[in-house]
């Protein structure tokens, strides 16, 4: 079984109100396979975790598109959760890849557009547009795919 086969589970129990059982799906992702993907996030279909999701973690407030790559040690992340700013909200597009100890913090909502790549070990601050390679610290756009 997969990281991300338990997380559908328990995405499907969370959306249906089960108590505690999507809690308890998150915490055998996280002994399992080192990874914290928590049942309110939402992934879509065809995104596929690199080495099992190895150190992934994901904030609650993500939105992950369609048939991404996400690679081991990428961070999700954000501030403000109650501290009264606004939530926080990561929206990433269709066909994304996501390199090895990628982070991507957010305060507020913060988006990666469609067909965008984010290079290994960049700290993605601030949006980056579709069809974008992204690199560094913090992380700024190299290149625009041609499409």
């Amino acid at each position: 079984m997969s990281p991300l086969k338990i997380y559908r589970l328990s995405n499907f129990l969370y959306r249906r109100r089960v108590p505690l059982l999507p809690k308890l799906l998150k915490a055998i992702n996280y002994v399992i396979f080192n990874c914290v993907i928590p049942p309110e996030c939402v992934i879509g279909n065809g995104t596929r975790l690199s080495h099992s999701g190895l150190g992934v973690i994901i904030h609650p407030g993500t939105i992950i598109g369609k048939n991404c790559n996400i690679y081991n040690h990428v961070v999700f992340g954000g501030g403000n959760d109650g501290e009264g700013g606004p939530p926080t909200k990561i929206i990433i597009g269709d066909n994304c890849n996501i390199s090895v100890g990628a982070k991507i913090l957010a305060k507020g909502t913060l988006e990666v557009g469609h067909d965008s790549t984010i290079g290994a070990g960049a700290v993605v601050l601030s949006h980056i547009p579709p069809n974008s390679v992204a690199v560094g610290i913090p992380a700024k756009v190299v290149k625009s795919k041609a499409k």
